[in-house]
C-alpha cells in the first residue's frame, strides 16, 4: 500500500510539473474567457500541439498538394503549437473589452510587444498582433480579431516569421490578416 501511495504521489508530481512547464512555455498564453462561452451562440476551440500538430500538418499537406502551394505547411512545421479560441454571438455587443482583460494582462508581461493594430470604424473590426521576442527570434504570436458579433484569439507558439502570417490565414481557424481590407 505504501508503494502505491508513493507511486501515485510521484505520478501527480510529474503531472503537476508538466502542467507548470506547459504554462511557462515561451510564447504560450492561457486562452481563458470566464463566462464568455455561455453568452456565445457558437464556440470553436482548436488545440494543435505535439502529435496532433503533426496530424494537422499532414491534413494540410494533402489539401495543399491539390493547390500546389506548401508555404503554410512549411510555416507550421516550425511551430510547437497552434491554439485558437473563436466565439460567434447572436447580437452585437454580446461581449466587451472587459472579456479580454485576462488575455491583455498576459500580453502586458515582459517580452510581449504589439507589432500591429488595425481599427476599422466602418467595418467595426479590430485586429491586434503581438509577438514575444526570444533572443534574436520570435517565441510566439497572438492575434486578436474582434468584430461586432465575433471574437477570435489565436496563439502560435514557436519560431515564426511575422511576414509568413499571411500563409496561415484561413487554416485551422486562423483569420486572414490583410491591413488593406
Amino acid at each position: 500500500m505504501k508503494k502505491l501511495v508513493h507511486c501515485l504521489y510521484a505520478m501527480l508530481t510529474v503531472a503537476a510539473l508538466a502542467g507548470a512547464l506547459a504554462a511557462q512555455q515561451p510564447g504560450r498564453i492561457q486562452l481563458t474567457f470566464n463566462g464568455l462561452a455561455q453568452r456565445a451562440a457558437e464556440v470553436s476551440d482548436v488545440t494543435l500541439d505535439g502529435p496532433m500538430l503533426q496530424v494537422g500538418i499532414r491534413m494540410l499537406s494533402a489539401k495543399e498538394a491539390n493547390d500546389g502551394n506548401g508555404q503554410a505547411r512549411r510555416v507550421l512545421q516550425q511551430l510547437q503549437g497552434v491554439y485558437v479560441k473563436s466565439f460567434r454571438f447572436g447580437h452585437r455587443d454580446d461581449y466587451s473589452s472587459r472579456d479580454l482583460a485576462a488575455i491583455h494582462h498576459q500580453l502586458d508581461a515582459p517580452g510581449w510587444s504589439r507589432i500591429m493594430s488595425v481599427h476599422s470604424h466602418r467595418g467595426c473590426r479590430t485586429v491586434d498582433i503581438y509577438l514575444m521576442a526570444a533572443g534574436k527570434g520570435v517565441a510566439g504570436m497572438v492575434i486578436i480579431a474582434a468584430y461586432p458579433r465575433e471574437l477570435r484569439v489565436v496563439n502560435l507558439v514557436g519560431p515564426i516569421d511575422p511576414a509568413a502570417l499571411s500563409q496561415l490565414g484561413g487554416h485551422f481557424g486562423i483569420p486572414s490578416v490583410n491591413p488593406r481590407n
